[in-house]
């Protein structure tokens, strides 16, 4: 059955609410009236332009220049973004590799290299390989798409520094745990690792990754 996206993010929300009510350790940890706050966000070229500006900065940071981007340009038109020159880009803290970033990916989308709406019935591993095809977008940035924007329920972003510290809560640890040992705990949230994710980085004091 196919779902549409605020279907597939319900689903996820769903999830969410399941392991707060059933997992042992977030039953404990988390008050239970708790509310996830979490919004789906567009399936576009913009949602990946935010991603870029987010690398590496805080969100509070990342937000602000987002907020004087999108002021000046519409991140949608990939005309814009390969129109506007090297010194209005880096007054919304672009970096000159930010920058190459952008505009490669811009001009993907206005050659038709790339097709963000075809991604959106694609499957994980599909996905992953196309937005990391892409100079400048890791596994991470291919995970945090498709966790929020086109809401597939199996990420399990391990090498996610928040997603860390939020498994050394979980598991009552007086060090994070690296990459790897990470990834390992993926099992233990099999089928809901999206939700898991979300609940983690909750863990940590942030609603945010």
């Amino acid at each position: 059955m196919a779902y549409n996206l605020d279907e597939k993010f319900d689903i996820i929300l769903q999830d969410v609410q399941f392991l707060k009510d059933n997992d042992v350790v977030f039953k404990k940890i988390l008050a239970p009236e708790l509310i996830i706050k979490r919004e789906r966000g567009n399936a576009d070229i913009a949602a990946l332009v935010r991603i870029v500006i987010g690398q590496q900065i805080s969100n509070k940071v990342a937000n602000t220049l987002w907020q004087k981007l999108t002021n000046d340009i519409n991140p949608n038109d990939a005309d814009d973004l390969l129109n506007a020159n090297d010194d209005q880009l880096r007054s919304y803290g672009l970096s000159r590799q930010k920058i190459t970033y952008v505009r490669g990916l811009a001009q993907s989308v206005k050659d038709k290299a790339i097709n963000i709406e075809s991604w959106i019935n694609a499957d994980d591993d599909t996905v992953k390989n196309e937005i990391t095809a892409l100079k400048g977008f890791g596994p991470w940035s291919a995970q945090i798409f498709m966790m929020f924007h086109l809401c597939h329920r199996h990420i399990w972003p391990a090498g996610d520094l928040g997603l860390q510290l939020g498994l050394q809560i979980y598991m009552d640890e007086e060090t994070k745990p690296t990459e790897k040992e990470a990834r390992n705990k993926q099992i233990l949230f099999k089928g809901r690792e999206t939700a898991a994710a979300f609940l983690l980085w909750e863990l940590k004091g942030d609603s945010l990754p």
